[in-house]
């Protein structure tokens, strides 16, 4: 990818490997699955975003690259599933269509890999002669949509839940931060796949989409870091703002 992408790809999977590492620490004290298999989904994407940025310092070699490219999107797919089953497992785990959803996703991240093997488009970036390209970029969308429209519905409820103060403020704004954070991701796919299209008929990557992809990276895991460890100075602000907006009589009634 473009080398205004590659700072982006470091320092999400540089907060991805922490996020990951803590929530793994989490899982093993608490022994639950949501931990297990968000943890999971993290440190395999921080695991991806490696295998993607190593080859260049490491590999002159672009056989050896395609190799480090290939091994990458199977990272990448891997935490994928592992994200859909943790979005089904902590918000639609009933659900008889979540589970078909979370199948039928997988068998289209697999099959796109299989078949750009077979094609011989290692990195996945061949939109136009590679058609099993876009099983696996549509399907990559799915667990940020799903993840939005999750995050979106659950902060409606909180929100209403905490005005009659049934609700804890950071609750609230954990949905929140979830929702748009996904909603970014999706972004991030429609970009790629644009950038993608224009590396395969040019032969040039963008320069502009390569810095909007590196911000498209870095701000929602950004975002997720807060949602699950927010620092004491953010905490304090939601709470207390909360509280503030509560005791203004311009926001009664």
């Amino acid at each position: 990818m473009e080398e205004n992408a590659y700072l982006g790809d470091v320092i999400a999977g540089l907060i991805f490997f922490a996020a990951g590492a803590r929530l793994l620490r989490l899982a093993v004290q608490s022994g639950r699955e949501p931990e297990r298999l968000l943890s999971a989904s993290f440190l395999l994407w921080s695991l991806g975003y490696t295998l993607y940025d190593v080859p260049y310092a490491l590999a002159d070699d672009d056989s050896v690259r395609m190799r480090f490219f290939f091994a990458a999107r199977i990272a990448l797919d891997l935490g994928n599933i592992g994200f859909l089953l943790f979005t089904r497992c902590v918000f639609r785990s009933r659900e008889r269509w979540a589970t078909w959803l979370v199948t039928g996703t997988a068998v289209c991240l697999v099959a796109g890999l299989a078949g750009s093997l077979w094609v011989g488009d290692l990195e996945g970036v061949r939109p136009l002669s590679n058609p099993w390209y876009w099983p696996e970029r549509l399907a990559g969308i799915v667990p940020s949509a799903w993840m939005a429209i999750e995050g979106f519905q659950q902060y409606a409820r909180a929100r209403q839940r905490r005005r009659l103060g049934l609700c804890d403020p950071l609750l609230c704004n954990r949905f929140l931060l979830w929702g748009v954070s996904g909603a970014l991701w999706v972004i991030l796919e429609l970009v790629l796949i644009l950038h993608e299209f224009r590396y395969e008929t040019v032969q040039a990557f963008s320069t502009a989409l390569g810095v909007l992809t590196g911000w498209l990276e870095v701000i929602p895991v950004a975002l997720l870091w807060l949602t699950f460890f927010p620092p004491a100075f953010y905490r304090s602000w939601i709470t207390g703002g909360a509280v503030a907006a509560e005791e203004d009589p311009a926001h009664g009634g």
